[in-house]
């Protein structure tokens, strides 16, 4: 824990990001996969297939953006790295282990960015303003968006764009309306197709809480419109998420995890 907070503290990102507990839980998500490697290995060979599938006929030097790289654990890198493509990495924080590793690749390029665009505004919000959503500029990562991007990949981040959002606007009781996750999971569907021709998503589609080999919760992780506006995935599989042991002594979650090509 001492170690963890002292990352922390010495992660650079800006005070609002820090504020909405995006580092900390970046930093808690590499422990975890630490702890858990072995139960997260199937989620993680299944991302990284579907991503190479994506790429397979890109041409040379393509450009591939990928939206929630994260700690690049879900990510084969090294492989687009070897088929000539240019990789843009986009994420609310990058550790510094990730931008080590990757520092003096000229074929990388790494962008800290709120794809949501409404960080900041949660974060400044006061009493008795209006819903930041409502003064919200529209996101479309347009600091990157001049050069031609020919692959986007949204990867396990759609389902986790409103959680920390939602948490702080109650924390702070802001606003927000009733449809605010199909708003923003909306918005980032209209951003992905904005961005390129093709893109990828990949997401969880349900949370299981397993005791006793039994489920005994399920609760979908993406609203009812969203679903039926990304109609059939075209795999799923299970992530062992938090094995037994790891939230609870008693219960294991599991997540339902599902992947979308397009176009097809």
């Amino acid at each position: 824990m001492i170690l963890e907070a002292l990352q922390h503290f010495l992660t650079p990102a800006a005070k609002e990001i820090k504020a909405l507990g995006f580092v900390r839980e970046s930093i808690a998500i590499e422990a975890r996969y630490k702890r858990c490697r072995r139960a997260w290995a199937g989620h993680l060979d299944k991302c990284q297939q579907h991503i190479l599938a994506a790429a397979a006929d890109l041409k040379e030097k393509a450009t591939i953006m990928i939206i929630g790289s994260g700690a690049l654990h879900d990510a084969p890198v090294d492989e687009l790295l070897l088929l000539g493509h240019r990789i843009v990495l986009v994420d609310i924080v990058h550790l510094a282990k990730v931008r080590r590793k990757y520092a003096q690749h000229d074929q990388i390029t790494f962008f800290d960015h709120d794809v949501t665009g409404l960080i900041k505004p949660l974060f400044e919000w006061q009493e008795g303003a209006r819903c930041p959503i409502a003064a919200k500029t529209r996101n479309k990562l347009s600091q990157i968006n001049r050069a031609k991007i020919d692959l986007v990949i949204s990867l396990n981040i759609l389902s986790q764009l409103p959680i920390n959002l939602i948490k702080y606007a109650a924390r702070r009781h802001i606003p927000l309306p009733n449809d605010f996750e199909s708003i923003l999971l909306g918005d980032h569907l209209d951003t992905l197709r904005v961005l390129a021709p093709k893109h990828l998503i990949i997401s969880d589609l349900e949370r299981q809480y397993w005791t006793d080999g039994d489920a005994a919760n399920r609760e979908p992780a993406l609203p009812k419109d969203i679903c039926q506006r990304l109609q059939n995935p075209c795999d799923t599989w299970d992530w062992n998420i938090a094995p037994k042991g790891e939230l609870d002594k008693n219960i294991s979650l599991l997540h339902k995890v599902a992947c979308w090509p397009y176009p097809e």
